[in-house]
């Protein structure tokens, strides 16, 4: 099978080699056009909507995982952006000693500030951003498996089913991202994500093994990492 990191630097080089081939394109078009009149293109604002395609291929490629996560943004200023993302997950945490399965629904706010200066006529964004996010999720622990050095008895694997439902986090995410104008008001975009938790409501007696949007937690430390692609379309509300 494919390994996700491998496609996450597939698509990455793909978005990168698209910017540099536009800056490329602009930059010819306007050493073409330096002798002529030029009349500035309309630098629209708008609300822009799409999806984070990264997770219908993993959930293609993953048995273990499932999501969706729908993405917008508006234009506030030249360079300042409000932005969101609302999404659902449900991840099965097969590990060699126990079976769980997390599913929840999670929403994140913030801004982005683009920090690119176009040239004539781009619409591009290298932009960093922040986010504040609130996960609402429950988990069902299927099996567990109770580790033994006794030979006479062995390891003994206990299938139960009991869910821990009404379970919630808030974190806190730094996001860097990338944003290429493909064709008129379509966009490809690819961005890495530096997650801290808030706060989570853990179950008695257990652990949360996984936050929808946050990830997989590893134990001992609230930091996580994420990544996303986006392809997304803007639509003109006004220009300036």
């Amino acid at each position: 099978m494919i390994k996700l990191k491998h496609i996450f630097l597939f698509f990455t080089s793909i978005i990168l080699t698209v910017f540099t081939s536009s800056v490329r394109a602009q930059k010819t078009s306007i050493e073409n056009t330096a002798s002529d009149s030029i009349t500035a293109p309309a630098d629209y604002y708008g609300l822009r909507l799409g999806v984070d395609i990264s997770k219908p291929i993993r959930s293609f490629l993953d048995d273990n995982y499932k999501g969706l996560e729908l993405v917008a943004d508006f234009r506030l200023k030249k360079n300042y952006y409000v932005a969101a993302e609302i999404g659902n997950e449900t991840w099965n945490s097969d590990l060699p000693n126990l079976e769980n399965t997390t599913s929840g629904s999670y929403i994140k706010a913030g801004f982005n500030y683009n920090t690119y200066e176009n040239w004539f006529g781009m619409n591009n964004l290298i932009y960093a951003g922040v986010r504040a996010g609130f996960s609402s999720f429950s988990q069902e622990l299927e099996s567990y498996t109770i580790y033994t050095t006794n030979p006479v008895f062995g390891d003994d694997t206990r299938s139960i089913s009991q869910e821990f439902k009404g379970l919630n986090a808030t974190w806190l995410e730094l996001k860097i991202g990338l944003e290429v104008e493909l064709f008129s008001n379509i966009y490809l975009g690819v961005n890495a994500q530096l997650k801290r938790t808030v706060t989570t409501t853990d179950p008695d007696g257990y652990s949360n093994l996984y936050i929808p949007g946050f990830g997989e937690l590893t134990e001992g430390t609230p930091i996580g990492v994420g990544y996303g692609y986006t392809l997304s379309y803007l639509i003109p509300i006004f220009k300036n």
